[in-house]
């Protein structure tokens, strides 16, 4: 860029005090804020900006200083009597001491397209790197407000929009207009007070309009700029945006707030009228995987969203979110939540903690895990058994999964979040698959010897290696009445002899080199073995590593003993 450094900024002062000059007045600063003072005195807008104004500034980047500079150079050019702002998040995360690169430019009588076209107006003239400029199209049936520009300068994306207010109607969450605006109007219209926070670029200060938003910020409070009330009606999405922040934040929820959602139904219902299910899975994706997603969990459970954030699960299943399933699934993504950290403070993926909320509905509870203590019944990893042994464990697992997962709707969970919250197929699948697998779980036959019970925990992790923890913690949650300690523990000794298992033996997901293959099973099997070949090849796997010199003869001989037990 050609113009740039400490020579842009000395340029755009020289320019102001020029205008200002030639207006008969000059560049003054009251309470931080800076204004062009002239000969007529201060405006109820001025005045209403000077209050917002504070001595808090940001420490930019130097990537930061030099855009924010080309942009105050292009609008002292272009449009002078414009104010430039960044806006909402950017200035949000850089109070907080984080980065961000997710800039909007807020103008206050100008369109962002008509801004974005000076600037390549300015750089086709001085003959530097042109940027790339896209407009999105204000668009009600895609939840898009108005108008934005975004333009790429540097390799930095900047979104470039108008200060607005907003007039709501009834049935949507849409404003209906969004006419030319005061920076207090733009703020008053806002999520929660930190989010409307601006950063004038012409003062270097920050900007607080509603009055609370940097007290909030500093407090820690998430609070709505006007009556929460009304903001929620206006636009209900903003409660889930409410619980997202104060998870993602870990930020109290303002008292007022709480009593807009609880004791006034109309918020829900507005939520059911106005925002779409795009929106709604949007949020809590979001929130779900915040820094505390079971918080998150349970601010949903008791605003009473459940029912509509998953609203079709109550039509598959009768007894959808009753008191009980509700408490089984905050524990389960509670423990999720602890069950692999020290301190408790792992950020949970989408998937694990959207299927701890859901598995309550199929899995209830769970056969009770050994009494005695699991190392001792897990303390050797060693699979080596007889004959016998392996077969009468591994046709017995194949039998005590297909009983478990009979009932299981695999394709109608897929489509609640698929169709719910428009989550993508892949999200939704496994999703499914989690909850499979915690119910796939192999149920301890007191019975049974210890080397039995190793091979159908092996035969498990084969097939669920990819979802193992997840599974792991709901099932063992499941199936747990003990202390929280205590679960935690029995989670971590089974999940070390997994670790154990899959160290020490042919590492789960490489290629297999059975003795015999798909074809020679299929051949054995007959032409209408169906699924039956699957499991026969389950079991072979199993077979391989617990006799491992075996001949490829006992192998076929083992499998004509199988042959017989395996059900299509």
């Amino acid at each position: 860029m050609s113009v740039t450094g400490r020579w842009l900024r000395a340029s755009v002062r020289a320019c102001a005090r020029s205008r200002a000059s030639a207006a008969g007045g000059s560049w003054t600063r009251h309470n931080g804020a800076q204004w062009l003072s002239t000969a007529t005195p201060p405006t109820d807008t001025q005045q209403v900006e000077e209050k917002a104004a504070t001595r808090r500034t940001i420490k930019l980047t130097p990537d930061e200083r030099k855009l924010f500079d080309f942009l105050i150079y292009v609008q002292h050019l272009y449009a002078p009597t414009t104010q430039l702002r960044v806006a909402g998040g950017w200035v949000r995360d850089k109070l907080r001491g984080a980065e961000s690169d997710d800039i909007d430019i807020v103008l206050d009588n100008l369109h962002g397209k008509a801004f974005a076209n000076h600037i390549t107006r300015f750089q086709r003239r001085r003959g530097m790197p042109m940027s790339s400029v896209g407009v999105v199209k204000a668009n009600a049936d895609k939840s898009k407000h108005l108008e934005v520009a975004t333009v790429t300068i540097d390799g930095q994306t900047v979104d470039l929009v108008h200060l607005r207010a907003e007039v709501y109607s009834h049935d949507s969450r849409i404003p209906e207009s969004t006419p030319f605006a005061h920076p207090a109007d733009d703020a008053s219209r806002r999520d929660i007070t930190i989010n409307a926070l601006f950063y004038n670029l012409h003062t270097d200060f920050v900007e607080d309009f509603t009055g609370r938003g940097l007290d909030d910020l500093d407090a820690g409070i998430v609070r709505t700029p006007l009556e929460p009330l009304q903001t929620f009606l206006d636009d209900p999405l903003r409660v889930l945006r409410a619980i997202r922040f104060a998870c993602d934040f870990e930020y109290a929820l303002d008292p007022a707030l709480v009593t807009a959602v609880l004791e006034h139904a109309e918020t829900k219902d507005a939520m059911i009228r106005k925002v779409s299910r795009e929106r709604v899975g949007i949020e809590v994706r979001k929130m779900l995987t915040s820094t505390d997603g079971a918080r998150a969990y349970q601010l949903l459970r008791e605003f009473g969203l459940l029912e509509i954030v998953f609203e079709n699960v109550q039509s598959q299943q009768d007894s959808a979110w009753t008191p009980l399933v509700q408490e089984q699934a905050g524990e389960r993504i509670k423990f999720l939540q602890h069950c692999t950290s020290p301190d408790g403070r792992r950020r949970l993926g989408l998937e694990e903690a959207a299927a701890a909320i859901v598995s309550p509905l199929h899995l209830s509870e769970a056969p009770s895990l050994p009494n005695t203590p699991v190392h001792a019944l897990l303390s050797s990893d060693e699979l080596a058994v007889d004959e016998d042994v392996l077969l009468e464990a591994t046709t017995a697992h194949l039998l005590e999964r297909e009983r478990a997962l009979h009932n299981f709707p695999t394709d109608a969970v897929i489509d609640m979040f698929k169709v719910n919250v428009k989550w993508p197929k892949a999200d939704a699948k496994r999703i499914a698959l989690i909850v499979e697998a915690a119910l796939a779980f192999p149920n301890l036959d007191h019975e049974q010897v210890a080397a039995g019970y190793r091979l159908k925990l092996f035969m498990w992790l084969v097939k669920y290696q990819n979802v193992l923890v997840p599974a792991l913690a709901i099932r063992v949650c499941a199936a747990s009445s003990a202390t929280a300690a205590e679960t935690k523990q029995t989670f971590q000794q089974y999940l070390a002899f997994f670790d154990h298992l899959a160290t020490n033996h042919a590492p789960v997901g490489t290629p297999r080199r059975w003795r015999l293959d798909g074809r020679v099973v299929r051949e054995e099997l007959g032409p209408h073995a169906g699924a039956r070949i699957s499991k026969a090849l389950e079991v072979l796997a199993v077979y391989d590593e617990a006799l491992p010199s075996a001949s490829r003869e006992q192998q076929l001989a083992f499998l004509h003993r199988l042959a017989p037990m395996l059900q299509g």
